[in-house]
C-alpha cells in the first residue's frame, strides 16, 4: 500500500490517476462535497457512506486520485482547531515537491 503523499490542488492536477494523496483545506456541500484546498483550488472529493465530513474546520482529506480528477476519500482528519494559516500550509508542501529540497523530507533509505 503506497503512503498517501501531502500536495496541493496543482500538484494533484498533475499527478497520475490512482496514486495516494492527502490535501489539506475545507470541505463544502455543493452539489456534492468539495474540498476548498489551501491554495484556491475546489477539488469534488466521492466519500463513502457514513463518512463523517466536518464543516467549518481545516481537514486532511486522505485517498487516491479519481479518473475524472475527484479525490476518492478513504479518511479525513481534522486539523487542529482555531484559525489556521493557509498559506503556511502550503507554502510547506510546496517545499516538501522543490527538487532541491525534497531530499530532506524524505525517510532515510528511499529515493524520491
Amino acid at each position: 500500500m503506497a503512503v498517501a503523499e501531502r500536495m496541493n490542488m496543482t500538484i494533484f492536477n498533475g499527478a497520475p490517476v490512482g496514486c495516494a494523496a492527502r490535501l489539506a483545506g475545507r470541505c463544502e456541500l455543493q452539489q456534492q462535497w468539495v474540498l476548498q484546498t489551501f491554495d484556491g483550488g475546489n477539488l469534488p472529493i466521492q466519500t463513502t457512506p457514513g463518512m463523517e465530513i466536518p464543516t467549518n474546520q481545516a481537514v486532511e482529506v486522505i485517498g487516491t486520485k479519481g479518473p475524472q480528477g475527484q479525490l476518492v476519500a478513504t479518511a479525513i482528519c481534522k486539523l487542529p482547531e482555531g484559525e489556521l494559516d493557509g498559506e503556511l500550509w502550503n507554502q510547506a508542501v510546496q517545499m516538501l515537491h522543490h527538487n532541491k529540497l525534497r531530499h530532506l523530507f524524505q525517510p532515510l533509505g528511499t529515493n524520491a
